[in-house]
């Protein structure tokens, strides 16, 4: 049975259907999936490691020429700006229907059973295709903020599988009844015994005793907050009984080097990138995370229980992960720290002491990270998604 999986630009859109595709392989051995993907994003890159089938298309984002129009400048700018956006839309419109005009024979051909999307601009065209045909149509919503794309096929789909329940109020009426929350689909946890602190330190190199902050940017890092990390070094702020790892992504790690010294570094660990084991490693001797707010990243934390300063990066795309930080810092599950001009090593290390100087507030946030999570996520879509084919496959034609 051919399902297809489409969602990607970014790792969290494309790695929230590699999982469910790889939960859904063990829920049913006779499933194949097929990924339809971005050209030159990371489900190029990662795809023909996976050995799965799979297309990829060249897709675009659409514009609002309104919204261009009202930005500040002179008339001239916003002029420019106007036009240059509704050029961007018209071609982003061109490539949609191209792509779907080629997704059309190619499902048919491969007899696809369903689709299953995760997001991204790539999902629109999988997404109509399918409508088209008449497919089963499944959505998994990662962010507070559903995207474009999930806004727009929620009337249609069949399962509407959020990680945030909040992000219902963003969808059609008609479609809220179809809703699930499943969580996000993150990787498997490992077994239970094999979580300990102590023996994750050992793993990492790093002291068995004292509280560890995990500081995480992502594989690319991101320049602010190592800026801010940065100056923690640089002004010698008062690091005592605590060790830092701080993954500061490639593109920052020599400089982070060069700061680092030898004076700290028996207080202090810069590793440019853990791949997916040592990370989990990394959560499962941390005390305390410093991250930015994106869906799949803080996930994992919650999966793991493990408290968080969450510092959103102020362009994502409708500034979702803002409204990701927020959500969990209402549920008392993390600090909310924007990203602005006042995000200085002593503003974030304050905040880091406040609450390793707390220990009930480390607790609490613990208790309700560990109630907010759902580390079981990728199976129980699967588990719906292979229900909704049953079904679909014993319906009379």
């Amino acid at each position: 049975m051919m399902i297809v999986f489409s969602g990607g630009g970014t790792a969290g859109h494309f790695h929230p259907a590699r999982n469910i595709a790889e939960a859904l392989c063990t829920a049913m051995p006779g499933v194949e999936p097929y990924f339809v993907g971005t050209e030159g994003r990371i489900e190029a890159a990662e795809l023909p490691a996976l050995g799965y089938p799979y297309r990829l298309l060249r897709v675009a984002g659409l514009r609002n020429p309104l919204r261009e129009a009202r930005r500040r400048g002179s008339v001239p700018v916003r002029v420019r700006r106007t036009v240059g956006a509704a050029a961007d839309s018209l071609r982003a419109l061109w490539l949609l229907a191209a792509a779907v005009l080629r997704l059309l024979p190619d499902f048919r051909r491969r007899e696809a059973a369903a689709v299953v999307l995760t997001g991204g601009y790539v999902c629109a065209p999988a997404g109509i295709a399918g409508r088209l045909l008449g497919l089963p149509l499944v959505l998994q919503e990662q962010n507070m903020h559903p995207g474009k794309t999930t806004r727009l096929l929620a009337r249609w789909a069949n399962q509407i599988h959020l990680a945030y329940p909040e992000a219902s109020a963003a969808l059609p009426q008609r479609a809220r009844r179809r809703v699930v929350r499943s969580g996000n689909p993150i990787r498997p946890l490992p077994p239970v015994e094999a979580r300990g602190k102590a023996a994750a330190r050992r793993a990492l190199g790093l002291s068995e005793t004292g509280k560890l902050v995990l500081i995480v940017g992502g594989s690319q890092g991101a320049r602010k907050m190592n800026r801010a990390t940065i100056e923690i070094l640089q002004d010698e702020l008062p690091i005592d009984g605590e060790f830092v790892l701080w993954v500061t992504g490639r593109a920052h790690h020599g400089e982070a080097e060069t700061a680092l010294g030898a004076s700290a570094a028996d207080r202090f660990a810069v590793v440019p990138y853990l791949e997916a084991g040592a990370m989990y490693q990394a959560l499962a001797a941390a005390d305390l995370v410093v991250s930015r707010a994106g869906a799949m990243a803080t996930s994992e934390f919650l999966a793991w229980g493990l408290p968080a300063v969450l510092i959103p990066l102020p362009t994502a795309a409708g500034d979702h992960q803002t409204a990701n930080a927020r959500a969990l810092a209402a549920a008392g599950a993390a600090v909310h720290m924007p990203e602005t001009d006042s995000l200085t090593g002593a503003r974030l290390w304050s905040e880091v002491r406040q609450l390793l100087d707390a220990p009930h507030r480390l607790e609490a946030m613990s208790r309700a990270a560990a109630d907010r999570a759902r580390p079981e996520a990728a199976r129980e879509v699967a588990a719906a998604i292979a229900d909704l084919l049953g079904a679909n496959r014993e319906a009379p034609r």
